[in-house]
């Protein structure tokens, strides 16, 4: 398996590499795993990178910035690398939302749910998404002002974006997000994302799902 070649059941993760216009050097990624449902070429993975980056921009503030997309075969992670097994993918775009005067620090983040077709929940952590605003502390933990209207937010960057189709078992689209355990051997597929809360998470923390650490960046 390579980027330039896979077969039906191939696994890959994509990683979403952002940053602050205000702080360049202070990179951080989102991360999705995918199966493939036919077989495939780096067409097929470039226009899903494409289309994640267009998802996460109707997430997030203009002031965030999308630096490359990583997409790489869900496999041991080899010294020296092998430069088949990923794709380094440039990109410009900035956050869809905004502009907004009082964004949460990156500590802060918007805690959103991969439902699987059974077992637990995953999450995806996006930092630079809520502004002060859309959150409040009422009881001393932080909540959304209103959940619908974020939820509305999330929901509608899935549909327009077209990731829809790669949810829930598709028929028709060569890949299927999915949820991998360490070993590579349980595969759960994914059938929605839904707003899930606020969330606290370190500023160094890295939600990236791998057989092993490190990896290409």
């Amino acid at each position: 398996m390579t980027v330039t070649s896979f077969g039906e059941g191939d696994l890959f993760v994509f990683r979403v590499v952002k940053y602050l216009s205000t702080n360049p050097a202070n990179k951080w990624a989102n991360s999705y795993e995918f199966q493939a449902t036919a077989a495939g070429d780096s067409v097929t993975l470039n226009l899903l990178a494409s289309i994640l980056v267009l998802y996460e921009r109707d997430l997030h503030h203009d002031v965030v910035k999308f630096d490359h997309v990583l997409v790489s075969t869900w496999e041991v992670d080899s010294v020296p690398y092998d430069p088949s097994t990923f794709l380094s993918i440039p990109q410009t775009a900035s956050g869809g939302v905004g502009p907004v005067a009082d964004l949460l620090p990156l500590d802060k983040a918007l805690s959103v749910a991969r439902v699987p077709t059974s077992g637990r929940f995953g999450h995806l952590f996006y930092r630079g998404v809520l502004g002060e605003d859309e959150v409040e502390a009422p009881a001393g933990k932080s909540v959304f002002t209103s959940y619908s209207e974020v939820n509305g937010r999330v929901m509608s960057a899935v549909t327009e974006n077209e990731l829809d189709a790669y949810l829930g078992n598709p028929a028709s689209a060569p890949m299927q997000m999915v949820m991998v355990d360490k070993t590579g051997s349980i595969v759960r597929n994914v059938t929605a994302l839904t707003a899930l809360g606020v969330s606290t998470i370190p500023t160094d923390h890295k939600w990236f799902n791998r057989t092993t650490p490190g990896g290409p960046a």
